[in-house]
């Protein structure tokens, strides 16, 4: 068969530019988009809870990798998210609690999202990503950032004060007015400003919630961003307190139907003095006595999965947005939740803690629809923690990684090529408390030399604290080595309900751990005399341990 000149010219024509384009969209450097949300426990369906209504999160677990042994860096807002975005964990940034400001305590830190921008990335943000109001965001962060609205929308922090609730006060939304709290409890913690330990459906449009409005905003940046390599970071504000939703999400979830956390009666008696003080302090919620007294702990488990599912339904409206924008072949989406939360475990509730109900998360990582590379989307049991998250996105989009960053990429586990990963976590919960969490075991190490040992497998509850028994010493040695140094300290201590901290350089600090409101602050010009005799103590013993308790002064 004899080929025209004319014939053959085209089709060569074409060949080359069908190969071109294949080359260009190759060569094409991958979306990113980065969903990060507030006080997500593990009760999500893909890892397995029973009443988590979460079919768009399930999909999309699917579609990619889901990380079942995932823990945060910290179990406070302020120092997980500085963790994620820095790259730098607790101990090495000194940010351990959530009086953070990156402008004031790490004024050099080029976060996360400005490394994306300084290498060729538009990235966009919008809800809560750092820690705090929209002023607490690096300028150099984001070339376009949509805002911050808050968690008590479509209440405002005003209506919620706790000088306002005495113990009610009526507010008028939409023509309909609510008696706050929804909840009917008072604040357990009186001396905050506002009071959030409060839950309920607010029959009110979904425009006036804060998460509705970021994902309105990010979906209505996919038009300006779609062509060109982008960073999109959507935080979600829920399911961080007030559990305020839309009242369909609760009507989800019928009272009667909830299953309640197990809390055996004794379940504190084998923990050491200060885990007893972290459970039934209400340092981030409220008290657990209060929750059961006033008749609302199926209202509130019912709340927190509303809060949960209308994080889920946003979450599919943004990942129909990108299938309209043909964006899924070329996006890869990275979905994962600061830490988590307690609802009556350990009689506690919120966060803060050193157990797995605060250390474990959710965490997925969906590859690019059409990347061969990645075929096989599996749950994945590797023991990992969200500092993995700078290097492995840096690896996502091929740029270089920052030389500080503490994590390690995931991707060798997402390609099947990891060798001799180290299947350990460290969760830092306050300064000189950490977790160490392995497939198997969680140590939890305290401030004052005290432990907490859990079989995860045979004990998944944390009900049975084996740090005590002789047997388990061997594997206790084995995992401390874990537990970081702090080599800005000298000493940690104990005395009573007093936390005592004395740095390599500096004045000794004094916390009084049950002191109502001002438990994290520095009370050691108060208690002269009691600054007086630890270091007379400290000078005559020079103690070898660096974590111990002082009975008698």
């Amino acid at each position: 068969m004899k080929v025209s000149p004319i014939l053959l010219f085209t089709l060569l024509a074409l060949e080359y530019v069908s190969c071109n384009t294949a080359a260009q969209k190759t060569e094409t450097p991958p979306n990113i988009v980065f969903i990060s949300i507030d006080d997500l426990n593990d009760w999500v369906g893909f890892l397995g809870h029973e009443q988590a209504i979460t079919p768009h999160m399930d999909q999309l677990a699917s579609k990619g990798f889901s990380f079942t042994n995932a823990h945060c860096p910290a179990p406070v807002c302020g120092p997980s998210r500085t963790a994620v975005l820095s790259g730098l964990s607790p101990v090495s940034s000194g940010v351990y609690d959530n009086n953070i400001k990156f402008s004031r305590d790490l004024p050099e830190m080029v976060t996360l999202p400005e490394h994306f921008r300084n290498n060729g990335y538009q990235v966009y943000g919008v809800g809560k990503l750092f820690h705090g109001g929209a002023s607490n965001v690096p300028k150099a962060a984001f070339d376009l950032y949509g805002g911050k609205k808050g968690s008590s929308a479509p209440f405002t922090s005003s209506e919620l004060q706790n000088s306002k609730q005495d113990p009610y006060h009526l507010v008028t939304k939409g023509g309909k007015t609510f008696k706050l709290p929804l909840n009917g409890m008072p604040a357990d913690r009186y001396w905050n400003k506002s009071h959030t330990f409060d839950w309920g459906a607010v029959d009110l449009p979904d425009s006036l919630f804060s998460d509705r409005q970021s994902v309105d905003w990010a979906i209505d940046q996919l038009d300006e961003i779609k062509n060109q390599p982008f960073l999109l970071a959507l935080g979600f504000e829920r399911p961080h307190q007030p559990l305020f939703n839309p009242k369909r999400f609760h009507d989800m979830y019928p009272l009667g139907k909830i299953s309640l956390p197990e809390v055996p009666e004794n379940d504190l008696i084998d923990l050491p003095h200060i885990a007893k003080q972290l459970a039934l302090y209400p340092r981030t919620s409220g008290r657990h006595q209060t929750v059961v007294e006033y008749g609302q702990w199926e209202n509130a488990v019912a709340s927190y999965l509303a809060s949960v599912s209308f994080v889920d339904e946003l979450i599919g409206d943004l990942l129909k947005a990108l299938n309209q924008h043909d964006l899924m072949d070329n996006t890869w989406i990275v979905l994962w939740s600061d830490h988590g939360w307690h609802l009556g475990e350990k009689s506690h509730w919120g966060k803060a803690t050193g157990w797995y109900r605060s250390t474990r998360v959710p965490f997925l990582i969906v590859p690019p629809q059409t990347d061969v590379q990645f075929e096989n989307t599996v749950s994945l049991k590797n023991t990992v923690n969200l500092l993995d998250l700078a290097p492995t996105m840096a690896d996502m989009a091929g740029i270089p990684k920052n030389t500080q960053w503490e994590g390690r990429s995931l991707m060798p586990i997402l390609k099947r090529q990891a060798k001799d990963w180290e299947e350990v976590s460290i969760t830092t919960f306050s300064i000189g408390s950490h977790s160490v969490t392995t497939p198997h075991w969680q140590l939890i190490s305290y401030f004052d030399g005290s432990f907490e040992l859990y079989d995860l497998v045979n004990d998944p509850g944390q009900f049975e604290n084996l740090a005590k028994q002789a047997a388990m010493a061997p594997l206790i040695n084995q995992l401390k080595k874990h537990i970081p140094q702090e080599s800005r300290w000298s000493y940690f201590i104990r005395h009573e309900d007093y936390k005592i901290l004395i740095p390599q350089k500096g004045e000794i600090q004094v916390f009084d751990q049950m002191l109502e409101g001002r438990n994290d602050e520095d009370i050691a010009a108060e208690v002269p005399n009691l600054v007086k005799k630890i270091m007379k103590y400290i000078e005559v013993n020079k103690p070898q341990q660096k974590k111990f308790t002082i009975d008698l002064l």
